[in-house]
């Protein structure tokens, strides 16, 4: 059987990366540049086109993935969802994209390659109700459920970042109160230390802090940890989950596998439950490129979920 070439794209808020993937699974190459979405739409389609230009190269290419903030109406063409990157929501932007290279073009929230990328590379075997979460300047969701993606209605499913915490709390970045994201995003962690200490700080300085005893930095994880998880015992409640991928720039901080399970298991609700780890993203920030790779395999044939 002849062989099979896709590309995944991963349309982050910094950067564009593209991958060339055979039907085996084998990634050939791979090439990321700056995304710019400050420049406007005509800089983010170059960039889109010098990542798959770059790993191309002569390979007859069948489909393209892509994994975009938001998520992708196909009807009206817009991205919606994506308020760190606003510019990603104007009319006809999946469209254009989709011109300049006359394939297939798949288009997914990136928290759903993520998703992706990590079930069927690392927890295919062992796990099949999982939640996948990207934690870093926002937060986005993929729900894997019978070890298949689950998307509702309209692709927007798992958005459990913009869930409330507290109705009346603060304000987030889509414009709700009390929003999951605003309490647990990198830059709200940031700013919540900066309310109690009075201190600017990066989350890695805020955690250095906290190894050595700083009550701020405490206080701000303790608090963290305990909204970690009833979001994430909500999510398990709703859905009979069996495991939680922590992935994103929030991940990096170790404390959230060994505290927030605890927390988790006292709210949870109904049948007996075994333990339901938090287990850290494998893949870094690399896995948005290869669950968008997936999706092109899956319109070839060569993958069903």
């Amino acid at each position: 059987m002849a062989e099979k070439y896709v590309i995944g794209i991963d349309l982050g808020g910094t950067k564009v990366e593209a991958c060339l993937m055979d039907s085996r699974r084998k990634v050939l190459s791979r090439h990321r540049v700056l995304s710019q979405p400050r420049k406007g739409l005509d800089q983010v389609i170059r960039n889109i086109q010098t990542v798959v230009k770059a790993v191309s190269k002569n390979y007859p290419i069948e489909a393209i993935g892509m994994g975009t903030p938001g998520t992708h109406e196909p009807v009206e063409d817009v991205l919606h969802g994506s308020p760190h990157t606003p510019v990603y929501e104007l009319p006809g932007f999946m469209g254009r994209v989709r011109a300049q290279f006359n394939l297939p073009l798949l288009v997914e929230n990136d928290a759903n390659c993520l998703a992706l990328a990590e079930y069927f590379g690392n927890y295919e075997e062992k796990y099949s109700y999982v939640l996948a979460v990207i934690i870093g300047t926002g937060m986005g969701y993929g729900l894997i459920l019978d070890k298949k993606l689950y998307r509702g209605m309209h692709g927007a499913a798992g958005e459990i970042g913009h869930t409330t915490i507290d109705y009346r709390g603060r304000k987030c970045e889509c414009g709700r109160l009390g929003c999951a994201e605003a309490y647990l995003s990198g830059p709200s962690q940031c700013r919540r230390y900066h309310e109690i200490s009075g201190e600017k700080k990066s989350l890695q300085q805020i955690w250095e802090l906290y190894q050595g005893g700083d009550p701020g930095a405490t206080a701000l994880f303790e608090e963290s940890c305990e909204i970690m998880a009833q979001v994430f015992a909500n999510v398990v409640n709703a859905f009979d989950l069996e495991a939680i991928i922590l992935g994103g720039g929030v991940s990096n901080i170790p404390i959230w596998y060994e505290n927030v399970p605890p927390i988790m298991r006292q709210s949870f609700f109904g049948p007996p439950r075994g333990e339901i780890p938090v287990l850290k993203a494998r893949m870094g920030d690399s896995a948005g490129v290869l669950g968008a790779a997936y999706l092109a395999l899956r319109e070839l044939g060569e993958m069903s979920f």
